[in-house]
């Protein structure tokens, strides 16, 4: 049986990371009315993407949208942790960051095409888009190789077509970018040896 306290040491980036957001979760909280503010300021959206894009990409992995801190807990420790055990906390850096990157990019690029055809306003232009979401899945997409060989290929179908799914009923800047971090990270197996 692992240790526990060796488990967390083997994925120093995974708990330290979560350890961070525990902090930021609680220095939203604590910012009551300019929260929206403080959040915008980290996001990646169209605005800060054009002046500031290396900033903003790195902030917004530091920040959650919602208030609540501890249902990302399960997630990071099931998801992120053995991953990262796994493959390496380099090469689990290199694709979580390259599926946070090409999502965001793929996202706020189908949002733009939204607002200059009219499908979507231009206030969103400064959106509220910070989160963990295009690293998580993109890890979890590389990780699907750990799987058994008879459940790997459908488990990588299921995962695409629930996206799939989800940009066809709210076909939003996130859900492009949810989709489009998964496939990274999906063509990113070869990492997660």
């Amino acid at each position: 049986m692992e240790d526990p306290a060796e488990g967390r040491l083997s994925a120093p980036l995974t708990y330290g990371w979560l350890a961070v957001l525990l902090v930021t979760t609680r220095l939203q909280r604590a910012a009551g009315r300019k929260r929206s503010r403080l959040l915008r300021q980290q996001s990646t959206n169209l605005h800060h993407l054009s002046r500031e894009p290396l900033r903003v990409l790195v902030a917004s992995l530091f920040w959650l949208d919602g208030r609540r801190w501890w249902p990302y807990v399960p997630v990071y420790a099931a998801v992120l942790a053995p991953a990262e055990r796994r493959m390496g906390s380099g090469r689990w850096l290199l694709v979580g960051l390259t599926a946070h990157i090409v999502g965001t990019v793929a996202g706020q690029g189908y949002l733009r095409r939204s607002i200059r055809t009219g499908q979507a306003p231009s206030r969103l232009e400064n959106a509220r888009d910070v989160g963990v979401s295009y690293f998580v899945l993109g890890v979890a997409g590389a990780a699907s190789r750990y799987l058994p060989r008879r459940y790997r290929a459908g488990a990588q179908v299921l995962g695409a077509g629930a996206l799939v799914v989800d940009v066809v009923v709210q076909p939003t800047y996130t859900e492009v970018g949810h989709l489009t971090a998964f496939l990274t990270g999906l063509g990113l197996t070869r990492l997660a040896r």
